[in-house]
């Protein structure tokens, strides 16, 4: 008989007018608002001054969100003390600079009648990638300033890894080549004359969505699967299967 977990889920307030305190002007300049707290963000990221960063944040329920871009993974740092520890950390290592506002994206949203914020995309570089941003400021209790209540980081691209489209993408037919070169591989993979970079475990759906990303960007990948076939954990699974759909792709197990 199966068991029911209670799975512990944290919940974090919107930063609404009331309790910010706050108001919102009439003649909102949500351009200047931006631009003004952007100069500083981006003068304190280049020059790594983590007190100065905090300063431009609400000093509780703030966020910054992050994937890959600084860590590699998906990451959340609630509150002043961890964004603090993260930017500490990272900050060294990353090296984020060339940062840009784009200028267009600047924007007021109001999802509720008591939640304002301004909104805004950024680019910027670090030393193993282009990145790019999203910034919310919300209102505080003092006029005129508007404080980041979650700033999001993203990876875009790494350096020297070039998506291998458009006008990197080899042009040359490759006609009845594949079976001998990938004999080819997999005896220097096997004899160890050549290692691949990275090595995906399980040549389910997500193994080989992951595989050819990467070879977009021409990292070598090796897939190891237990099942002799690719595709026999979708074979296995259900008696009636159509592995190739023109129409749409399916989300089978992963």
């Amino acid at each position: 008989m199966s068991s029911v977990v209670d799975a512990h889920v944290t919940i974090y307030p919107l930063p609404t007018l009331d309790s910010l305190k706050a108001t919102v002007p009439t003649e909102l300049d949500a351009h200047d608002v931006m631009t003004r707290w952007f100069a500083d963000f981006s003068a304190s990221i280049e020059s790594q001054n983590v007190d100065g960063i905090l300063h431009l944040f609400l000093p509780s329920n703030s966020f910054w969100r992050d994937f890959l871009a600084f860590t590699w993974d998906f990451r959340l740092f609630p509150g002043p003390s961890r964004i603090s520890q993260f930017l500490r950390d990272q900050l060294p290592e990353y090296r984020p600079r060339n940062l840009r506002l784009r200028e267009n994206t600047i924007g007021v949203q109001r999802p509720y009648p008591d939640l304002c914020w301004v909104s805004a995309m950024f680019d910027f570089t670090t030393a193993v990638g282009i990145c790019s941003g999203v910034i919310r400021l919300v209102p505080t209790h003092e006029l005129g300033v508007w404080k980041a209540h979650i700033v999001f980081t993203n990876l875009e691209d790494l350096h020297g890894f070039p998506e291998q489209c458009g006008t990197n993408r080899n042009g040359k037919p490759n006609h009845g080549q594949w079976e001998n070169q990938r004999q080819e591989l997999m005896e220097d993979y096997m004899s160890g004359r050549r290692n691949p970079t990275v090595l995906i475990v399980g040549a389910g759906q997500s193994g080989l969505t992951a595989a050819a990303r990467l070879k977009t960007m021409d990292v070598s990948v090796l897939i190891v699967e237990r099942n002799q076939r690719v595709g026999d954990n979708w074979r296995n699974r259900y008696e009636a299967l159509c592995l190739h759909d023109p129409i749409c792709m399916y989300h089978w197990i992963a």
